[in-house]
């Protein structure tokens, strides 16, 4: 029998293990803008293949894992969808540019999945609302916790009755099935505790209870959300790491209703009894309070550094934790009344413009970029009164572009006549210098700035705030 067994062995050996099987994913875009590579996210790892001048695209792979779907994230002249693939798919994708979301569809091995995913991201995130509408278009400053709860409801609902439909009619794999689920119910929790922010900027405390900005039972709706299976979806792909950190960003608001952490150092244990009974103690609990110690760095020093203690107690060793202390330290060095940050960069014309050249002027400082909505809106739609109501008097409206390319840069600023005889615009090519000193995380940024250099404020109102911010500006001119 041993000579069989080792022979049997040998035989084995030198066969090798089966190879997995090939996957295949190949595309017609139609009316595809000129461009040369379609790009995907394939889990965490990025590839891409060409164009051609017909709008074909084609990807082989021989390595995706078996056990789950591979979420991919498909990118081409800035857009994008989410799809799966298994060992073994002949997917093929097919879709008019002009209508991208719209014409999506699959065909061949793995399309039932990904025709699901294709239907759901049109009917319920980039279509026109149908049936229930979305949470988020409901929103309103008069909307209570109780009307958020039934608008979020109704809306998961209608997704779940959608996936159940899908499901009865096509062979919806179980794993595409439980993943689809996950997401309806994450994106469920998130958009309920997106609404404790919303309502915090934008309605009075009750009066039965001023200092909540929503009651305790509000946050009953977590114990029916998957919030255990967080951490196995980290790292699975660019999309699942994008709603879990977006899950996160807005737990924070669980933890934190009001806004701002306490400042008794006793508190910290707290929230991570609470964060570790709803998230578990995984990656998800440790990614949270990470985020959280980050954030509250920005904009509550003094509950951030109650709260360090504890943090260090639990990521002694980590290296976020010398970030975070390293963050700590820089901080306290933007404190009010210390001297702002210098910098010199080049300015529209070819000249170096430093903070030392506007000492004698207060300083409203604007981080910004021709790639953030959010800032050319307020660029476009605000500043130009705001400039308009200090010209001529000891105000200077600074404008550091961060990683922008000098000729969009110029560009925009010709085209949309962002300059005038009282603003200053500067362009720092990427994350070096002054972004990093004055620890900008979040576009646009505003700082207020005396005509000592010293600092006002770390979070100037921004200029759509109107006269709050006039008269921030103001109260800088006086002292």
């Amino acid at each position: 029998m041993l000579p069989s067994l080792w022979l049997f062995a040998l035989s084995a050996a030198l066969v090798g293990s089966p190879k997995p099987p090939r996957t295949v994913f190949s595309g017609h875009l139609a009316n595809a803008p000129a461009g040369d590579t379609v790009r995907l996210f394939v889990g965490e790892k990025r590839v891409k293949a060409p164009l051609s001048p017909s709008g074909d695209f084609r990807f082989e792979f021989n390595d995706l894992p078996g056990a789950t779907p591979t979420p991919v994230h498909f990118t081409y002249a800035r857009q994008s969808t989410r799809l799966y693939l298994l060992p073994g798919d002949q997917l093929h994708l097919t879709l008019d540019f002009k209508d991208f979301d719209k014409s999506l569809v699959y065909s061949g091995r793995g399309s039932v999945a990904n025709n699901y995913l294709a239907q759901a991201l049109w009917k319920f995130e980039f279509g026109p609302a149908d049936g229930a509408p979305r949470p988020t278009d409901q929103l309103k400053p008069s909307t209570t916790p109780a009307e958020m709860r039934r608008n979020a409801d109704a809306f998961r609902q209608q997704r779940l009755a959608f996936l159940a439909a899908y499901a009865k009619a096509h062979p919806l794999p179980a794993a595409a099935r439980r993943d689809a689920e996950f997401a309806i119910n994450i994106q469920w929790a998130t958009q309920l505790l997106n609404y404790v922010g919303y309502r915090r900027a934008n309605a009075a405390p009750t009066e039965a209870a001023p200092s909540e900005v929503v009651p305790p039972a509000y946050f009953d709706f977590l114990q029916q959300a998957p919030l255990k299976e967080l951490s196995q979806h980290l790292g699975r792909g660019i999309d699942e790491n994008t709603a879990v950190a977006q899950f996160l960003y807005a737990y924070q608001d669980r933890l934190a209703p009001s806004g701002t952490l306490s400042p008794d150092p006793a508190a910290g244990p707290g929230l991570y009894r609470l964060a570790t009974s709803e998230l578990g103690e995984g990656k998800a609990r440790d990614m949270e309070m990470q985020m959280l110690m980050m954030w509250k760095l920005e904009k509550d020093l003094p509950g951030a550094l109650a709260l360090y203690p504890t943090f260090r107690l639990h990521n002694a060793d980590s290296a976020l934790a010398r970030t975070v202390r390293r963050s700590i330290a820089q901080r306290q060095l933007l404190a009010v009344g210390r001297p702002a940050p210098a910098f010199a960069l080049l300015d529209n014309t070819g000249k170096q413009v430093s903070l030392a050249d506007l000492r004698g002027k207060v300083v409203y400082l604007d981080f910004w970029g021709t790639w953030c909505a959010p800032c050319m809106h307020e660029m476009t739609t605000f500043s130009h009164d705001l400039k308009k109501k200090f010209e001529g008097r000891d105000v200077v409206f600074v404008y550091i572009s961060v990683g922008d390319p000098e000729d969009k840069w110029q560009k925009t600023l010709a085209e949309s006549h962002f300059t005038s005889p009282n603003s200053v615009h500067l362009r720092e090519p990427k994350e070096t210098s002054a972004s990093v000193a004055y620890q900008v995380n979040e576009y646009p940024t505003y700082w207020l700035i005396g005509r000592d250099g010293r600092i006002i404020d770390a979070h100037a109102p921004r200029p759509m705030e109107g006269a709050k911010t006039v008269a921030a500006i103001e109260q800088a001119l006086a002292r």
